[in-house]
């Protein structure tokens, strides 16, 4: 992970707060190790350590876990104390409903919600004043944090199925497949994770003092997750990347390579909240995105490299999982 970067849209966002409050400086930065060019330059790559730096500086500058985006501040230090009450839950149901206990009490702003009615979980977070968070980053940084730590309490990565976003494509989509890796739907009525009901009576294996490591080295562990992700879903989605052919493998062929049969597979990830098309589409999306905004490539020659039949057919996948075309995907990003 030594390697690892983030796209300067999101330095800008976390930034935005700071600059609002007239406390912005090229200078600050500097002197916090942090340097400018990666900020404003807008396809640049933030290196991990600054970003980690560039957190601290506007959390200490505010004296705001919300980093300048509701009304009134959330003082640094909720986290901790909502982590130091939730870290003795019997389970990750207990956690997230003890967790929006908190919340209601931090903010009126920020109002979080857990749905356990559906054929799945699903969690939401709605910003009552979205003008004070116009590019949506607090929805989006707290949707991450939120299925970060929860999946650190029980030691486990929640495999999403799917999530939803009240707000249009943004242009940084192609970082959503590091930061929801899920199938993502946009201009949706809420903004809302969703992952199987299996995960809710998981036990907490942290201590607390796992828990005040895990704060004290804050965002680190939120951003990087430093645990190995034993989950099928990701077995299959890291040999699904290996294949050179443009025919990935069938749910049999997947299987046999699993040395499982087709049904265990599919039962097997249905629990995680996934399925071996999900994995496929997520893939494929993926793929596609990189090639159209990285690479001269026209839609055809995509479609090709893609496996699909012809363009028609990869077309109507792509606006399916990005609600737009690829042409005006492309258009969108330059």
């Amino acid at each position: 992970m030594k390697n690892l970067t983030f796209s300067s849209h999101y330095a800008r966002s976390v930034l935005y707060g700071l600059e609002k409050a007239g406390g912005y400086s090229d200078e600050l930065l500097r002197n916090n190790g942090i340097d400018p060019e990666f900020i404003n330059s807008p396809r640049a790559r933030v290196p991990t350590e600054q970003f980690i730096r560039l957190f601290r500086l506007v959390w200490g500058k505010l004296d705001d876990e919300f980093m300048g985006r509701t009304r009134q501040p959330c003082r640094v230090g909720h986290f901790h104390l909502m982590g130091s009450l939730v870290v003795h839950s019997a389970n990750l149901e207990e956690v997230i409903r003890q967790s929006i206990r908190c919340y209601r009490l931090f903010s009126d702003d920020i109002v979080i919600e857990l749905d356990t009615s559906g054929e799945e979980v699903e969690l939401s977070i709605t910003h009552r004043h979205p003008e004070l968070d116009p590019d949506n980053f607090l929805v989006e940084w707290l949707l991450m944090v939120w299925h970060r730590l929860v999946g650190w309490l029980i030691g486990r990565k929640i495999v999403l199925s799917h999530a939803t976003f009240q707000h249009g494509l943004p242009h940084h989509f192609d970082e959503y497949r590091f930061v929801f890796p899920c199938q993502c739907f946009f201009n949706r009525d809420r903004n809302s994770l969703f992952f199987s009901h299996n995960y809710l009576d998981m036990p907490v294996t942290r201590t607390p003092e796992e828990l005040d490591e895990f704060i004290a080295q804050s965002p680190r562990n939120l951003l990087i997750w430093t645990d190995e992700d034993d989950s099928l879903t990701t077995r299959v989605r890291q040999i699904l990347e290996s294949v050179e052919d443009e025919r990935l493998p069938t749910q049999e062929q997947m299987a046999e390579q699993l040395h499982m049969t087709a049904y265990t597979l599919s039962r097997k990830l249905k629990a995680e909240g996934s399925s071996y098309q999900k994995i496929k589409d997520n893939l494929r999306r993926d793929q596609a995105v990189i090639m159209l905004t990285r690479q001269n490539l026209t839609v055809s020659e995509i479609s090709s490299q893609l496996g699909f039949a012809e363009p028609g057919a990869f077309s109507r996948a792509f606006k399916h999982w990005t609600g737009l075309s690829p042409l005006a995907y492309r258009k969108q990003d330059q």
